[in-house]
């Protein structure tokens, strides 16, 4: 029951997330945002929006201390490993698709600012559970701040709608939607991913006792895979038609609202208390990014370098088996 209950949370948040994202899109074009406003804030936070909801649904609402500081704070730190790693590493594939252009181009600057502020915060994170525990509350505000001044950054630099077919909305047959509709689905979709996700939360808590396995394990690699890494499919999508900068700030951009809005969060609503275990994936996590701002610096990116995110990836699957993961 439990396991059914996990399949059919996860297929109801990816449905009610398909209704946000493409609600997110046309909000884009009736307000008249360029490639960086939609795919460093709307699609990519949108995107994180049930990778986000389920730590706050796992610290608020689970009666175990143990599962909710487990699964909370593996969601949390989860989302920046898969992103940085497998995520990025997904993107080489589909430039072997195209006819010509076999190399990732984007524009420098937007990638670089994302880059910036995600190394900065989640090592801030870092620093706070290893020194500075007793001012997390505190120091959680450092985090939104962090994020308000990334918009101001990203929506002053906006440079405008670049015309392109979307998909139409969902919730209206019309080539031009009003805003009222698209506002209609984005809270549909809103309210059916915090539903699907409390669901989701309560089952993997089920499931991690049923079969032996440590929930921070399975929030870690089974969360961000279930609700956030479906949705990155659209940088793949995206990279197949050339869009390489929509496609990698899509990423970038998510990387930013994980390593602020869900950090704050964290810092309140839990002890913040990250072991070897969370220690490990925050160093690894680090490394990748790290590597992928110096990447980015070159202004392209040759696919066969982004194997060294998958390597990592894979690195920390291993490096966790060696964590108790099954409980005798």
């Amino acid at each position: 029951m439990a396991f059914l209950t996990l399949i059919l949370s996860l297929l109801a948040i990816l449905i009610f997330c398909e209704l946000f994202t493409n609600a997110v899109e046309w909000l884009g074009k009736n307000l008249d945002f360029g490639h960086s406003v939609v795919g460093s804030v709307f699609s990519a936070v949108s995107t994180a929006l049930p990778e986000t909801i389920v730590p706050i649904i796992a610290l608020l609402t689970l009666p175990s201390f143990t599962s909710r500081e487990e699964i909370g704070i593996g969601a949390i730190l989860g989302a920046p490993l898969m992103l940085s790693t497998l995520t990025f590493s997904l993107l080489a594939l589909p430039t072997y698709f195209r006819n010509s252009n076999k190399v990732l181009t984007f524009k420098r600057e937007p990638l670089l600012l994302d880059m910036k502020f995600f190394i900065l915060n989640f090592s801030l994170a870092l620093l706070i559970s290893i020194f500075a525990k007793n001012l997390k509350s505190l120091l959680s505000i450092f985090f939104l701040l962090s994020y308000l001044i990334y918009l101001y950054f990203i929506f002053k630099k906006d440079e405008g709608f670049e015309e392109e077919e979307l998909k139409a909305l969902l919730f209206s047959r019309s080539k031009e939607p009003t805003t009222f509709i698209i506002f209609l689905q984005l809270g549909i979709g809103l309210s059916g991913i915090l539903l699907s996700s409390y669901f989701f939360v309560t089952s993997i808590e089920s499931l991690a006792k049923i079969i032996g396995i440590n929930p921070f394990i399975i929030s870690v690699v089974l969360t961000p895979i279930a609700t956030e890494l479906p949705e990155k499919f659209n940088s793949i999508t995206w990279v197949i038609k050339g869009k390489d900068h929509l496609a990698i700030s899509n990423i970038t951009g998510a990387m930013v609202f994980q390593s602020s809005f869900p950090i704050m969060v964290g810092l309140i609503l839990s002890t913040w208390n990250l072991d070897e275990k969370a220690l490990k994936l925050c160093l690894i996590t680090i490394i990748s990014s790290l590597y992928l701002y110096f990447l980015i610096r070159r202004g392209f990116i040759k696919p066969k370098f982004l194997l060294f995110n998958f390597i990592l990836y894979i690195l920390y699957i291993l490096l966790s088996l060696n964590f108790e993961v099954f409980h005798l």
